[in-house]
This record gives C-alpha cells, sequence and structure tokens, in this order.
C-alpha cells in the first residue's frame, strides 16, 4: 500500500506534511521465519536517505528505527500468530500496514 498526497502552499507551515510519501506493503510470516515490515519514505518522489528516524507502534509498543541510504526503515516482526496493525510516522505523517503471522 502506497500513499502519496499532493498540495501546494508555500505561506502554510503544514504544507511539508504532504510531500512525504511511504512504500510498504502489507505483510504475511509463518510465525518462525524472520521476515521484517520495512516502509521506504520519499519526500516529493524521492527516498530521504540515510540517518532519518521513523516511529512504528505495533501492538502497543513503540519502535524508532533509522534509515538506510534508500530511505528505508526496518523493523524485525517477532508476534504471536494473529492479526496486526504496524503504524509508522514521519515528520508527523502517518501510514499503516496490516500484519498477519501465521
Amino acid at each position: 500500500m502506497s500513499f502519496a498526497f499532493s498540495f501546494n502552499d508555500n505561506d502554510n507551515p503544514l504544507a511539508d506534511r504532504f510531500k512525504y510519501s511511504f512504500n510498504s506493503t502489507d505483510l504475511v510470516k509463518d510465525h518462525q521465519n524472520s521476515s521484517q515490515y520495512s516502509v521506504q519514505i520519499l519526500e516529493n518522489g524521492k527516498h530521504i536517505g540515510a540517518g532519518e528516524n521513523v516511529s512504528f507502534l505495533v501492538n502497543g509498543v513503540n519502535y524508532t528505527r533509522t534509515t538506510d541510504v534508500n530511505g528505508i526503515a526496518t523493523l524485525n516482526i517477532n508476534l504471536e500468530p494473529g492479526n496486526y496493525i504496524v503504524y509508522c510516522e514521519y515528520k508527523s505523517c502517518k501510514n499503516y500496514n496490516n500484519i498477519m503471522v501465521l
């Protein structure tokens, strides 16, 4: 699932919120494998690069991960079988995906 917003208002301090988009997909994983959830953050269509903090919330626990050179932040998923929602946030912009652990 990818969300993208377009907005052009240089006088509006909230305008920065709309220049970011997220490249991510739902995750289905076996309980025993080491699959990870990853999200790529784009700024005006280009990856944000390395060293940016992205916040995650899954199963009531907050995590912070740092992006790599391609603007990708990755979260290890070590959950019991079930259905979960993972929320991610970067500079007040938010995204979510579903995680199914079999």
